[in-house]
């Protein structure tokens, strides 16, 4: 037996306490055991209505989620619910004095004024971590921490004036690799000329999209990477992914000098150099090799799905997935490896829903069903998930029975 001692303090449990170091206690809305959310996935599942829905969600304690609502008539919803806790002080962005009252919870953001949406004109809703109110919402914990835009502004642009819109064409967007800032920043480096003969024959016929066999998006990503690099080191400690993600393209676009790293005239002296050093490190023969033509973007960006027994000796190797190339990337709709599921529903239509998995239902590698998703994730096939008791009866071709 073991014995782990746990302190709890007003203010949540000691989650660090280095010797002679301060002393962290986190409070977190799911340890409250007053916030369930078994009660509000029942209700939900028999919801009638939007308000039954609204109804379902005010009963939800659990880690805030996106609820999306659509019905048989044609209304669609969202609700970004959960308990958010409103402090005394501040909005919990950094650590409080635990010794002070300033970060008591005096209570949640109430539910009426969480973001939500009810039938928008325009008959989208579209989230994909992006920001979901404007700077001036009341409660400033949820104006920050939040993606760029590049996701969800491409999966409006696809389908934006859509006047009827299909399961195939939500199929597409799902897969859609268009990628926004690198494109911008490709047709700003050609237009200046602010790259080498090679790389600039290939970034011109670029179409924007991160496919796996694209040498375009591999020298973009790569050069805004070096770009991000060189600018992060003059603001350390700041990382170099917020960098790149929140700065980079619109300091370069738009001639920010203050951005501008030292030791560089101008930003198309930067990207220049950093061109000359992606160029010369994807060349390394202990990367790719001087032959440029396999400079692609599926070679850095694959499907990894590391399964924990995969490394136990002698058996370890049945658990092993293959890494192969994949479209898709962390500023387009489709992210690659990072998608858990794909789901296309239409109310009312219930059994020609869509629903796929990366691998396969069954942990068992010596099972048919281990990996016999992964073709139809990665490609979009059509994967029927039937719903009616009659429907999942003739799909079936296997009954297991579990006894007691």
């Amino acid at each position: 037996p073991v014995t782990y001692e746990v302190r709890v303090t007003r203010n949540g449990p000691i989650i660090t306490a280095d010797k002679d170091g301060p002393v962290y206690s986190l409070r977190w809305t799911a340890r409250d055991p007053k916030n369930s959310e078994f009660e509000a996935f029942f209700q939900m599942n028999r919801a009638r209505n939007w308000d039954d829905f609204k109804a379902a969600l005010k009963t939800y304690g659990g880690a805030t989620q996106n609820f999306f609502y659509a019905d048989t008539k044609g209304n669609i919803g969202w609700y970004a619910a959960g308990r958010i806790p409103v402090r005394r002080s501040g909005d919990g962005s950094v650590p409080y004095d635990g010794s002070t009252n300033d970060g008591d919870w005096i209570g949640n953001i109430p539910f009426d004024e969480l973001p939500h949406l009810y039938d928008p004109p325009d008959g989208l809703i579209v989230t994909a971590n992006q920001r979901i109110v404007g700077t001036d919402y009341k409660y400033t914990q949820l104006t920050r921490d939040v993606a760029p835009p590049w996701r969800a502004r491409t999966l409006l642009n696809d389908l934006t004036g859509k006047t009827k819109i299909t399961p195939d064409d939500v199929r597409d967007v799902q897969l859609e690799a268009f990628n926004i800032p690198l494109d911008q920043l490709s047709k700003f480096i050609v237009k200046g000329g602010f790259a080498s003969p090679e790389t600039l024959n290939v970034l011109k016929d670029w179409d924007g999209r991160m496919k796996s066999d694209s040498r375009g998006a591999l020298l973009a990503n790569d050069i805004r990477t070096c770009v991000a690099g060189k600018m992060a080191e003059e603001v350390k400690p700041a990382p170099m992914p917020l960098i790149r993600e929140r700065i980079t393209n619109w300091a370069v676009t738009e001639n920010v000098t203050r951005w501008l790293p030292a030791g560089f005239k101008d930003y198309g002296e930067l990207l220049r150099s950093c061109d000359a050093s992606v160029r010369s490190s994807l060349g390394d023969p202990k990367r790719f090799g001087p032959d440029d033509s396999t400079w692609t973007w599926g070679r850095v960006f694959q499907t990894r799905f590391p399964h924990p027994l995969s490394v136990a000796p002698l058996i370890g190797m049945q658990f092993s997935i293959p890494s192969v190339p994949i479209d898709g990337s962390g500023q387009t709709p489709n992210v690659g490896p990072y998608v858990s599921m794909r789901h296309i529903a239409t109310p009312g239509n219930w059994d020609t829903t869509r629903h796929v998995i990366p691998l396969g239902q069954s942990g068992n590698p010596q099972s048919p069903h281990f990996k016999d998703q992964f073709d139809a994730w990665r490609s979009g096939a059509p994967t029927i998930f039937p719903f009616s008791k009659g429907a999942v009866e003739k799909a079936a071709v296997a009954a297991v029975v579990f006894k007691p």
